[in-house]
């Protein structure tokens, strides 16, 4: 009876992992291996160990790219988690009008990251954007700027169309909140805590894995972001939006370095695994309770 069950297991997992080898492992041994190679994804390769990864260590644009990445992985920690769980610990006290304010919440991540990222590509206007039009009305002028083509504000412009919308954290974060016994903030209320207290005191430390889990979902989102970036500066002025995302795509599209590319995903792969281990240390996310 076992030996039958497993024979059917087996069955089943079978087509799984033919897709995974398909999809997601082979494409991943194709790319590792060519990064110590020089391709043009058509001729054949010809190995020329870490080449690709010194010449991208002292490439100018990916060590703008790099910083770029990892500002946007810190502010994914320090604001845009956070906000996500604030608005969640908000919303789980259910004051009027809440679910109106939780369908708008989660309006943007409805909405394509392209035709986001179009309708900031208006909002920053020079002329006739909602932004510089709003400033103009109040007497602001001297703040008026083109956004999205000034080197100083261009990077700035560009982290505003993600960084406040964690509709994603939000919802993991309330269905952590729907798990925990309402008796715990009842009995902390008899004992006089306060609103603020049991947020801090109750729900934070209880929460503690999800927004690990949120931090591990936000950095590794932000570390792929294309879209945004795309469609709005294409990582200009210059290399002043640019990120290694953006890079791996003008890359190939401008010179066909396959190999470099590939190494470029390499460094942003090994960027995401340190990440996760890190949150996993930080959030102790691998003890048990």
């Amino acid at each position: 009876m076992k030996n039958k069950k497993l024979f059917w297991a087996a069955v089943f997992l079978t087509p799984t992992l033919f897709m995974f080898l398909l999809i997601y492992l082979g494409p991943l041994i194709l790319a590792v291996s060519s990064s110590f190679t020089k391709w043009n994804g058509m001729t054949k390769m010809q190995f020329i160990g870490f080449e690709n990864y010194r010449r991208i260590f002292g490439d100018s644009v990916f060590q703008q790219s790099l910083l770029h990445t990892l500002i946007w992985a810190v502010l994914a920690i320090v604001i845009h988690v956070p906000f996500g769980v604030m608005v969640a610990l908000v919303l789980k006290r259910k004051r009027k009008g809440w679910r109106f304010v939780r369908a708008a919440f989660m309006l943007p991540n409805i909405i394509s990251k392209s035709a986001l990222s179009l309708m900031f590509v208006f909002i920053y206007k020079a002329d006739v954007g909602i932004l510089n039009t709003l400033l103009r009305s109040i007497g602001l002028e001297r703040f008026c700027t083109n956004w999205l083509l000034n080197p100083k504000t261009a990077f700035f412009s560009v982290t505003n169309i993600w960084l406040w919308y964690g509709a994603v954290i939000t919802l993991i974060t309330l269905s952590e909140i729907m798990s925990i016994s309402p008796e715990l903030e009842e009995s902390a209320k008899v004992d006089g805590a306060t609103a603020l207290q049991i947020d801090l005191k109750i729900y934070l430390p209880l929460l503690k894995r999800i927004i690990g889990t949120g931090a591990i979902i936000a950095i590794t989102s932000v570390f792929k972001e294309f879209e945004s970036i795309y469609m709005t500066t294409n990582g200009g002025p210059g290399s002043s939006t640019m990120t290694i995302s953006v890079m791996m795509v003008d890359k190939i599209i401008q010179s066909n370095q396959y190999g470099y590319t590939n190494a470029l995903g390499v460094l942003l792969l090994l960027m995401g695994i340190a990440a996760m281990l890190i949150c996993n240390k930080i959030f102790a996310m691998d003890k048990a309770e």
